[in-house]
């Protein structure tokens, strides 16, 4: 995800207060080192529907991980 569609999103999901977010994971416990600085991820791990529903509308793609709902745009 772009740095752009990162802050759009967080945009997003920060309308609602009751959102809760883990903000650029590692992957496969691997940090990297490019994560946070021209990669960038969100999982989000509780929300209400309307969330989901203005990201999809948003053209982000939301997929169930162990941590939660990952939030991508392609």
């Amino acid at each position: 995800m772009t740095k752009d569609n990162y802050l759009k999103a967080l945009e997003i999901i920060s309308q609602n207060h009751s959102t809760e977010i883990k903000i650029n994971l590692p992957s496969n416990g691997f940090v990297g080192d490019t994560l946070g600085i021209s990669e960038f991820n969100l999982t989000i791990t509780r929300c209400c529907a309307s969330v989901v529903d203005h990201l999809i509308k948003s053209g982000y793609v939301l997929s169930m991980t162990k941590d939660g709902l990952s939030v991508d745009k392609y």
